[in-house]
């Protein structure tokens, strides 16, 4: 349901519209905003004082610079809402991920006792599918800080009006132009052949993310995608609100071992063995617990 009002008459003119739409039950827009890295990459801008996210859109092709605050159980965004900027709020603020099996189960576990209250459990987004897996080849063997810059670099260079670039605005740069002015280094290729595909039709990111897929085979399906791997995959299932895999990389090894292990060093099979009783929440109780130092600043709503 979409709500739209106007802030002054339209002739006044100096004041947009303002439409708002409405959040599931428990959902906490900090939180979600919060939830991972995504929030300092581009195109996003998040105020955590006046906690408003800011990013520039493409909506009907044209970019357009959005402003969006939650309170009183919904989104209000200042620009009105059609059908295109529906489904991406829809799809960065997974407002079709239904958590509430994962919060039942954590009210069993003194480390997750934060996570129900605070309603943590969706993961910010990118606008698109081909944004999402962009910024997870852009994380990969690699210091965050060079991910935001890849991710800043590749708004600046291939974007349009500082929003994130569409496949098309991609593929006008070679390879070779991309590694150089947005400093991707070997992610150039599978950036460039993940745009070039989708351009000429021989990546169907709509069917390879049929979310019909068993969740097994939807992995599957990320793992053919250009630079992706099953870390990739475990990520790209994250944003699909399916959390049977976990994305096993350096950060979650480091974690594993110095919270259970006391640092020592233990095989992959071990540290995922601690999460199997979690089911198809495993990744997302591994991540809760990660982000657990942050709870206290998380401010329910």
């Amino acid at each position: 349901m979409v709500r739209q009002r106007s802030a002054k008459p339209s002739s006044a003119g100096s004041i947009p519209a303002v439409a708002s739409i409405l959040t599931p039950a428990g959902f906490n827009f900090r939180s979600t905003v919060e939830s991972h890295g995504w929030y300092h990459l581009a195109p996003f801008l998040w105020s955590p004082r006046d906690a408003v996210l800011r990013r520039t859109e493409l909506i009907g092709g044209k970019p357009v610079a959005l402003s969006i605050t939650h309170r009183r159980g919904a989104l209000h965004v200042d620009h009105p809402i059609d059908d295109e900027l529906r489904a991406k709020l829809k799809r960065i603020f997974q407002l079709h991920v239904d958590v509430a099996d994962f919060h039942l189960l954590t009210r069993n576990s003194s480390a997750h006792s934060w996570v129900e209250r605070e309603g943590f459990g969706r993961l910010l987004c990118g606008a698109t599918l081909f944004e999402d897996i962009v910024k997870i080849i852009a994380t990969t063997n690699v210091t965050w800080s060079q991910t935001v810059r890849m991710v800043a670099n590749v708004v600046a260079v291939c974007g349009r009006g500082g929003a994130f670039p569409t496949p098309r605005d991609v593929i006008r740069f070679d390879p070779a132009t991309l590694q150089e002015r947005c400093r991707l280094g070997y992610r150039a290729k599978p950036v460039h052949a993940l745009a070039s595909g989708i351009v000429d039709g021989s990546i169907d990111l709509a069917k390879l993310a049929d979310p019909s897929q068993p969740t097994k085979e939807l992995f599957a399906s990320y793992m053919t995608l250009p630079g992706v791997g099953p870390y990739g995959a475990a990520h790209l299932l994250a944003m699909d609100g399916r959390h049977d895999f976990i994305a096993v990389d350096t950060e979650f090894r480091r974690f594993v071992r110095e919270t259970y292990h006391g640092g020592r060093k233990v095989g992959d099979a071990t540290m995922l063995r601690r999460y199997a009783k979690w089911g198809r929440w495993k990744y997302l109780a591994y991540w809760s617990e990660h982000w657990g130092s942050a709870a206290g600043r998380l401010q329910s709503e």
